[in-house]
């Protein structure tokens, strides 16, 4: 079981798949940039999320999609911070702070997050300074694989990916993380080719042989577009069927995604057809 520094309550994983919501307190989100900027609109759509089935709220304020312009610090931290502190006040339920700064993940930690969702885990001068946040707080962590830039290429794909993710989890311990705060995400679309991508989505589950807990991330990614076009219901569509499969299997412990009614609907199905 993983621990908040809080004292909340965490979902258990492990059992069965948890479903995160996704709330984008951008401008410039690839999918829903500014809807949910402004605080009033951003607790709506977390208690609706709650409401819906969401069990852990991921909370950004700076767009990653491919060619978003990077949020100053202390812009990302005003926003992001605010956005946390009035969910907290206003609901219990479990929040993520998505950032790939350790100053902002402190803050956010500091203001009522639960969990640090690291989307891009960089190593600095062969250490990991997002790690100490999390051994220092306490709070769960979320290693993502980012591999923009240099691309995995050739048939071992999945060795490199597995040897990457295993480094990064064990330089996150050796920076005094406890293994049981550690969830792995293999990060769809960072740097992957669509062929990738399912690749991921189809061996997800093989990830845990590594000790860790797993999260997938395909809600409305580009290798969903290339197949369904980028209507966002299409998209929703797509993310459920994926989100089905996964949970029929049992690839994954949670599943991020922008539309959690209809993917909460989907791993109910999917956990049924499995069993």
């Amino acid at each position: 079981m993983w621990k908040s520094p809080h004292g909340r309550r965490l979902p258990e994983l492990g059992k069965r798949v948890v479903v995160m919501g996704i709330l984008n307190v951008t401008r410039d989100s690839f999918s829903d940039g500014g809807k949910y900027f402004e605080a009033s609109d951003a607790l709506k759509r977390a208690l609706e999320m709650a409401e819906d089935g969401a069990e852990i709220v991921d909370v950004g304020a700076e767009s990653t999609r491919p060619g978003a312009e990077e949020l100053p610090l202390e812009r990302e931290m005003d926003v992001l911070v605010s956005r946390i502190r009035l969910l907290r006040e206003n609901m219990d339920i479990p929040i993520s702070a998505d950032t790939y700064k350790p100053e902002a993940a402190l803050a956010a930690v500091e203001a009522g997050a639960d969990i640090i969702n690291d989307v891009y885990a960089k190593v600095v001068d062969g250490g990991y300074p997002m790690a100490r946040v999390a051994a220092k707080t306490g709070a769960g962590l979320i290693i993502t694989h980012d591999c923009r830039g240099r691309e995995i290429e050739g048939k071992d794909f999945w060795g490199q990916l597995e040897k990457s993710l295993e480094e990064l989890a064990n330089m996150a311990m050796l920076e005094g993380v406890e293994k049981s705060q550690i969830v792995l995400d293999p990060g769809m679309g960072f740097g992957k080719s669509a062929e990738q991508n399912f690749e991921i989505v189809r061996r997800a589950g093989e990830l845990r042989k590594l000790g860790f807990p797993v999260l997938l991330g395909a809600s409305r990614k580009s290798f969903l577009r290339g197949i369904v076009g980028g209507n966002l219901e299409n998209l929703d569509a797509a993310t459920a069927a994926v989100s089905a499969f996964v949970a029929a299997k049992f690839g994954a412990d949670i599943l991020r995604v922008h539309n959690v009614a209809e993917s909460a609907a989907a791993v109910k199905i999917g956990t049924l057809l499995g069993s």
